[in-house]
């Protein structure tokens, strides 16, 4: 048996939970399916050596045997297969096709009688643990089925019919018990999912102006260098000082100061599209992020926002805005850093309110 993902195994790290740890939680459970499976097979040889005058004996040590090298097979290759995209698909074969092996097996052994059949209850409770309501059903339906087709076919079904029924009434039961339960996991995942979505939120974004905290524009700038020296595209980014902010917390105060901070912040994110990042890096001083986007239409995005800002009657600020594009010769986070410091600072020297470049076929300074 197994877990299967996505529609069919409950996943607590979430659909942006990281690749290593999601890889880990996929083998420990492949493992646990493929050792229970082993298990299995390994309890069902011993009962066929306590019990060697039973019917069919040579064709089931041979099955017997076939799952437990199919099961050491699983474990072994477990670790290839839990990175594969394919896992959830194979898992889910695995843990259907285990539930009809046993009555296969259970159905040459002598039918209803066989305490092979006791086996069904196992896919049970592994979905009850691990897999999604709709996975503990399809566990549960598969099981009952079995079962049903057992009975069935049973010679002298007649004189056991009594614990055929209680047998069956015991694995609908648990089939609705580990239906229940798995809905009563879920939604606990899913409530502490949203829960961790909503405290990385808190934690990913600065209260005031809406901007996320430096560390996201961090880490964003590694992924976007990254895919731009993959695909060939340009990639952006804006500094961005408000000018003389210290004189305006000195005049008007703090409070008209974090005015000050909240619209220049809700322009930014105003002015980005849904993959750009628009990030405040500390006091006065933001930054954007720009994908697929070269020196000059990062010029642009500096334009609209002076623009949008001087819009603002209430808070008459300027801003320094310093560019730089990704220089292929050095595609790292600190150079693009690094340039668009360099260019806010060329803004700076020369009198403030105004756009400076620095990249390769980048256009001149800009006054506003």
């Amino acid at each position: 048996m197994d877990s299967t993902h996505h529609e069919l195994l409950a996943d607590p790290i979430g659909a942006g939970g990281d690749v290593g740890a999601r890889r880990r939680y996929w083998l420990t459970h492949m493992l646990l399916g493929f050792g229970v499976f082993l298990l299995e097979a390994l309890a069902v040889l011993l009962y066929l050596a306590l019990t060697p005058e039973g019917p069919h004996r040579p064709l089931l040590w041979w099955f017997a045997a076939s799952w437990a090298v199919l099961a050491t097979l699983g474990i072994a290759c477990a670790p290839i297969i839990s990175s594969r995209p394919w896992r959830s698909i194979y898992s889910a074969t695995w843990t259907i096709a285990a539930t009809y092996a046993v009555g296969l097996v259970a159905g040459l052994d002598g039918g209803v009688t066989s305490p092979i059949l006791l086996l069904l209850f196992l896919p049970l409770l592994y979905g009850t643990l691990l897999f999604t309501p709709r996975a503990a059903a399809a566990c549960g339906v598969s099981a009952l089925a079995t079962l049903a087709v057992v009975v069935a076919l049973s010679p002298g079904l007649a004189a056991h019919e009594g614990w055929a029924f209680m047998l069956f009434a015991s694995l609908a039961g648990a089939s609705v018990l580990s239906v229940t339960a798995s809905i009563n996991r879920n939604q606990i995942e899913r409530h502490e999912q949203s829960l961790l979505a909503t405290l990385e939120g808190l934690a990913s974004t600065d209260e005031l102006t809406g901007c996320t905290v430096r560390r996201v524009i961090r880490q964003r700038a590694d992924q976007e260098i990254e895919r731009a020296v993959r695909s060939g595209n340009p990639l952006s980014l804006l500094m961005i000082d408000i000018d003389h902010f210290k004189a305006v917390n000195d005049n008007f105060g703090h409070v008209v100061g974090d005015q000050v901070l909240a619209a220049v912040g809700k322009v930014l994110v105003d002015n980005v599209r849904t993959f750009d990042v628009a990030s405040r890096l500390g006091g006065d001083e933001f930054a954007l992020l720009l994908p697929e986007t070269g020196a000059r239409g990062a010029v642009l995005v500096a334009e609209r926002i002076v623009r949008d800002l001087a819009g603002l009657d209430a808070f008459p600020v300027t801003l320094s805005i310093g560019v730089s594009s990704l220089d292929r010769s050095m595609p790292t986070r600190e150079h693009l850093f690094d340039e668009a410091d360099l260019a806010l600072y060329q803004v700076k020297r020369s009198g403030r309110d105004a756009i400076a470049v620095r990249s390769p076929g980048a256009p001149a300074p800009v006054d506003l």
